[in-house]
């Protein structure tokens, strides 16, 4: 039996995007009869998948994101030597890796999407956090043995930014979670508006996000005032002083409701390897708007399943009220998505390894 192991600072459901997907992975790798380990700091799996995996704890005592990172770094190497395994995957900036999975936002490109001046950028570019960073992202991509990344933009931030490792780059897409998110939510439409308060003539937009600023919570807030007054902004993941028209809603453990009871979510994001938000909302059956910067926008057909925002305030306007005035089909937003399973996605990751 061939032995992976998985390597990220977390691993496990409901620690974050990232880390549910390692979780994922680690499941799927199970059942196609791999022995998984985890190297780890903390991780989160029921009973029943906790028991089938090797857990390697990397304890770290530090304050401070990159002091935490350059230990984890160090411990979790020096772990890595005691152990027998066959394969190195890391969804997680990591040198020398079999196969390194960019789910995390590419350092190099975040910094120019975050410093729009040229003084600025380049200053960001020598302070010690993103030289640390920068290094840390260079060295793990030019040694490992494949790159995947999950969507086409990842390919082309490889092909401009680290050239020389275009060749051993892979696109695998991602998979979802197609037994809690799919069109039949939409059913329960308007007994989730009941339930949850909302007037079944309200326009309701959805935005999800932990981290607003870089996924473009800012913009949106700009032009609510400037929409119909049915239409109606609820804000996931953050809490907030609601109003008449925008409500915060924190943190949201079962969000496929309000994907199922919102009628656009909107996801005007700075920069995204590929938001789970917006294939989980096209699943459920609901268009979605997000932006040039998100991986998944080769998955969104303009008028058919959402549109496209160049992030342009009065582009970002003029593309909520086409939403408003089309009707879109849950099912054939569905459709759009559908090929894209986690059996799909790991199937990929063994043909690269094999």
């Amino acid at each position: 039996m061939k032995k992976i192991i998985l390597i990220r600072p977390k691993i496990g459901f409901g620690l974050g995007g990232a880390e549910t997907h390692a979780a994922t992975l680690a499941t799927k790798f199970l059942e196609y009869g791999y022995e998984v380990g985890l190297v780890a700091t903390e991780i989160n799996f029921p009973k029943n998948i906790l028991t089938n995996l090797s857990f390697y704890p990397v304890k770290l005592k530090a304050r401070g994101s990159v002091l935490k990172y350059w230990l984890f770094l160090k411990k979790a190497k020096k772990t890595l030597k005691s152990l027998n395994y066959d394969y190195l995957i890391s969804p997680f900036r990591f040198p020398e890796a079999d196969i390194l999975i960019l789910c995390d936002p590419l350092q190099r490109f975040w910094i120019e999407q975050k410093y729009k001046s040229p003084i600025f950028r380049k200053l960001n570019f020598f302070r010690p956090r993103y030289r640390f960073l920068l290094n840390i992202e260079k060295k793990s991509i030019e040694s490992a043995k494949k790159i995947v990344v999950l969507f086409e933009m990842g390919k082309e931030l490889v092909s401009k930014y680290y050239t020389q490792a275009y060749y051993k780059t892979f696109i695998c897409h991602r998979g979802i979670d197609f037994k809690r998110f799919n069109p039949k939510l939409k059913d329960f439409k308007k007994t989730l508006r009941d339930k949850f308060g909302f007037s079944q003539k309200d326009y309701l937009i959805l935005f999800v996000g932990y981290d607003p600023k870089r996924k473009g919570l800012p913009l949106l807030l700009k032009l609510i005032n400037e929409l119909p007054t049915h239409v109606k902004l609820l804000i996931a993941g953050i809490e907030g002083k609601s109003t008449k028209r925008i409500i915060y809603l924190g943190k949201i453990k079962q969000i496929e409701n309000f994907y199922a009871l919102s009628d656009l979510v909107v996801l005007p994001t700075l920069y995204d390897p590929g938001a789970m938000v917006t294939l989980e909302a096209l699943a459920s059956g609901t268009p979605v708007i997000t932006s040039i910067y998100d991986g998944t926008k080769e998955f969104i057909k303009e008028g058919i399943n959402g549109y496209i925002t160049d992030l342009e305030k009065e582009d970002l306007r003029n593309k909520i009220l086409k939403a408003i005035e089309t009707t879109f089909d849950p099912y054939i937003c569905y459709e759009t998505i559908k090929h894209l399973t986690w059996d799909n996605y790991v199937k990929c990751l063994i043909n690269l390894l094999s």
